[in-house]
Order: structure tokens, then C-alpha cells, then sequence
């Protein structure tokens, strides 16, 4: 505990973490650090010689300084602290215990991730999302707007190859069905025979999920287990890989 607690102050300094990320693109003396980020040369000697002491930089022969490995691998582990720390309010009432611990250890990959504290604007992004598609459409969801069903048809229809996880007692409203059209419902029906639509089933839906090959969105439920729908949207490749492994997983649990 005594060699986390000593990391922990070293980093909770802002100018330090300015200088790690700073020396992790490219290695640097004490003058141009300090001019690069608007501090005295005593300042940045200071702290420069903290995080010597600290392992986790190291200077070079040029003067210059340097993440140690050790260095490197303390920042790799900081995405994720800073996503949740950024996001705390969300994940004080949104937890992420129904989420696998492997997908926990890496939440840092979503750190490029834009959070969406209204739902209309988290239908419209998955709107947006299946209009967008051109190769795939994953879902994982416990109901559906009426919007989606039409889009899904028409994905299907530009030959969109889409999987589904449904709540197992899932039904459709029959306003929704009523507001398709016989053309999208037809759609539906042949991809499914054809394989285009794959579609499995749980008994309880953990984690809300859209993906395409161009986007993610991802939303957790609340304390009480039931979803608002607030979460995140990401074009970022680690985001998405990492929706798309939660996805994955959850495909593999599913029923048929």
C-alpha cells in the first residue's frame, strides 16, 4: 500500500502528469519543458527530480528526459482512472457491476468517448448510427423505439448484415408493427431466413449496445437495474472494440 500511496501523490500533481505525458512523445531537457509548459526552470527541475526518484522517468546521456518502462506502463494504466473520474457523477448512479471484470479493467478504451445526458439525443445517435451502416449492425438492447425497426428494414434491405440480442420475452408494441410498412416487414422476414438478421435471446439485459463499423453506443443501467439510456457514443476504434468484445461476450451467452 505504502508504494501506491507515494504513485499516487506523484501523480496528483498536475504539472508532473503534464511533464510525463509530455516526455511519453518525446524525450526532452529541463529548459525546453519548462518553456513548453509555461514553468521555471526550477519548477520543472523540481519535479523532474521527483519523478526520477519516482522511477518513472530517467535522463539520457543528451540531458534529456524520458519515460522509464515502468513509466510507460504507469500511464497506460491511467485512461481508465481518468474516464471515470471525468465521468464520476455517471458511474455513481450507473455501476459497472454488470459488467464482466475484463471489460472493467479496460474502460480506460473509452476514454474517447462523448457522453450523452439526453436520451432523445441518444435515440438520434442510434438512428443516425443504423442509417450509417454499410457493413454490419450489431444490437444489444431490451426494447426498441419504432424508428429502429424501420432502419434495421431498410439496413437489411441495402444488404446490412445485422445481429440482434433481444430480452427473451420480448414483444413488439403493436403500435410499432402497425407503423411499419408491409415492405420492411417482408425485409425482416427474408433476412432472417437468408441469415443477413441473426437474432438470440437472454433472460436480462446487462449492458445497451449499437454498433456499426463506424460507431458504438454503449449505455449501463441504473442502481435499479433499469436502463435510462444515458451513455456514450465513440468513432474511436478502441471504443468500438471494446463494444464490440462486450458484445461478443453476451453473443456467446445467448440463446438461439
Amino acid at each position: 500500500m505504502k508504494y501506491l500511496c507515494n504513485l499516487l501523490f506523484e501523480l496528483s500533481n498536475e504539472d508532473r502528469l503534464r511533464i510525463l505525458y509530455q516526455v511519453a512523445k518525446e524525450p526532452m531537457n529541463i529548459t525546453n519543458l519548462a518553456k513548453l509548459l509555461d514553468l521555471t526552470i526550477q519548477e520543472s527541475s523540481r519535479h523532474v527530480s521527483r519523478l526520477t526518484e519516482a522511477g518513472l522517468t530517467q535522463k539520457d546521456a543528451d540531458g534529456s528526459h524520458r519515460l522509464t518502462p515502468y513509466g510507460e506502463l504507469v500511464l497506460e494504466q491511467l485512461p481508465g482512472l481518468t474516464f471515470i473520474s471525468k465521468q464520476r457523477d455517471y458511474f455513481t448512479s450507473h455501476p459497472l457491476t454488470t459488467v464482466p471484470m475484463e471489460f472493467v479493467d479496460r474502460i480506460g478504451d473509452l476514454s474517447n468517448s462523448t457522453y450523452m445526458d439526453d436520451v432523445m439525443v441518444v435515440i438520434r445517435s442510434v438512428e443516425m448510427l443504423i442509417q450509417g451502416a454499410k457493413e454490419y449492425v450489431w444490437n444489444l438492447n431490451d426494447q426498441y423505439v419504432a424508428s429502429s425497426f424501420r432502419l434495421i428494414g431498410e439496413a437489411l434491405k441495402r444488404g446490412v448484415k445485422t445481429r440482434s440480442i433481444d430480452l427473451k420475452h420480448y414483444t413488439w408494441d403493436p403500435k410499432i408493427r402497425s407503423a411499419l410498412s408491409d415492405e420492411v416487414i417482408e425485409a425482416i422476414k427474408v433476412a432472417r431466413t437468408s441469415g443477413l438478421l441473426k437474432e438470440r435471446v437472454l433472460e436480462k439485459i446487462e449492458v445497451f449496445l449499437w454498433i456499426s463499423e463506424r460507431e458504438a453506443v454503449v449505455a449501463l443501467p441504473r442502481l435499479d437495474g433499469k436502463f435510462d439510456y444515458l451513455g456514450f457514443t465513440s468513432t474511436d476504434d478502441r471504443a468500438r472494440k471494446w463494444c464490440m468484445d462486450v458484445f461478443d461476450y453476451y453473443w456467446e451467452k445467448a440463446a438461439q
